[in-house]
């Protein structure tokens, strides 16, 4: 089933699906019927230690593992490469893989998976389990631990003069044991906080602009619903500011690029400073922004967005010794009570900001009103 909650055309719809299938932490690699790339995800190339640059139009699965092997991803000797790569040529076109790991020279381990789809293509995921397969080892050692020991127990009962001796051998490795033990827990302390941290850095990754900070357009949607859906039950309001840039591709064509991704930094830093640690800052676009006000009436997200212009106009991003000026557009609505998803009020900020665009740029224009709050 698809459910697109958006209006977008199937250009921007696709471009948003292609980067969110980067930032996921599995990879996965879309197959023809005739087993020929349709498409990867830079986690895929990131596993199987490719560059994009190397894979052409038309490759197919076994030119790609061919390369892999070439490249010594495996560790495999020239004999054993084509057996290799036949056995996974047939297993793929006989059907589905079901999970199968598969060990690369560097010692990780992957879980790779093939799923057919009823026209015949297929679906290829991998993900890196070599901290299972660790953890797995250090249990089956622990138990080999015990399993020694159990049977060094079964001699003490020899003779006293035998077990007494084996006691105090016993004290000694016992000892020793707790102590690698110890060491064994606070790898793993260590290896649970590399983890969360891990977790941490993967969620901010997924939630937020890579280039401003900002929240991304699918993270700052779902908490403005949540947002909305909380006003529903609280009886408060909701506002959301569209904001544009006007005439960014000036400042890119007249500074550079470089310049202008300084002055989107900046821009978030202002927005950023002057709203609320309650409201909602994201990217929606190349120079897109919006803004959601949780729990304001109308007077006071007029009064918000007016401020926000006019710091933005005033201040100055200093890039190459040089000072650029910039100014934006925006666009406000306020959550009306028919609204039920927080891409309706969206939709009618952002006309309002295109309406702002067509009155001269630099002014705040509120929905439904279409009135100008604020100019230059």
């Amino acid at each position: 089933m698809r459910l697109f909650l958006t209006s977008e055309p199937p250009e921007a719809i696709r471009a948003a699906l292609v980067e969110a299938l980067d930032l996921v932490d599995f990879g996965m690699a879309l197959l023809t019927p005739d087993l020929r790339l349709r498409f990867l995800n830079q986690r895929f190339l990131d596993l199987w230690a490719l560059s994009p640059q190397s894979i052409e139009p038309g490759t197919t699965f076994r030119q790609l593992l061919k390369q892999a092997c070439e490249c010594g991803l495996f560790a495999l000797t020239p004999d054993e490469t084509p057996d290799f790569l036949a056995a996974w040529e047939i297993m793929l076109s006989d059907g589905g893989v079901e999970p199968a790991p598969l060990d690369l020279a560097n010692g990780q381990r992957l879980l790779v998976r093939c799923v057919v789809k009823e026209d015949g293509s297929r679906i290829l995921t991998c993900v890196d389990i070599t901290l299972l397969r660790q953890e797995q080892q250090r249990q089956q050692e622990a138990r080999d631990i015990a399993e020694r020991l159990g049977v060094d127990l079964r001699f003490t009962n020899e003779t006293l003069e035998e077990q007494a001796a084996y006691l105090a051998t016993l004290a000694e490795t016992a000892d020793d044991a707790a102590q690698r033990a110890d060491r064994a827990n606070l790898q793993l302390e260590r290896e649970v906080v590399e983890r969360r941290a891990l977790e941490v850095k993967l969620r901010h990754m997924a939630t937020t602009d890579p280039l401003t900070g900002a929240l991304n357009r699918a993270e700052v949607l779902t908490l403005g619903q949540q947002e909305l859906e909380r006003a529903r039950i609280d009886g408060t309001n909701v506002a959301v500011l569209m904001l544009d840039i006007d005439h960014f591709k000036r400042i890119n064509d007249g500074h550079g690029h470089a310049a202008g991704d300084a002055a989107l930094r900046h821009l978030i830093g202002t927005v950023t400073n002057t709203v609320r640690r309650v409201d909602l800052v994201g990217r929606v676009g190349g120079e897109e922004f919006v803004v959601i006000l949780p729990g304001i009436a109308s007077p006071a997200a007029a009064r918000v967005a007016v401020r926000l212009r006019q710091q933005i106009a005033d201040a100055e991003v200093e890039y190459g010794g040089e000072p650029i000026r910039m100014t934006v557009s925006i666009g406000l609505a306020l959550a009306r009570d028919d609204e039920h998803s927080i891409e309706q009020t969206l939709a009618r900020a952002d006309a309002a900001l295109y309406t702002a665009k067509r009155g001269g740029r630099n002014r705040v224009v509120i929905s439904e009103e279409e009135a100008v709050v604020d100019a230059a």
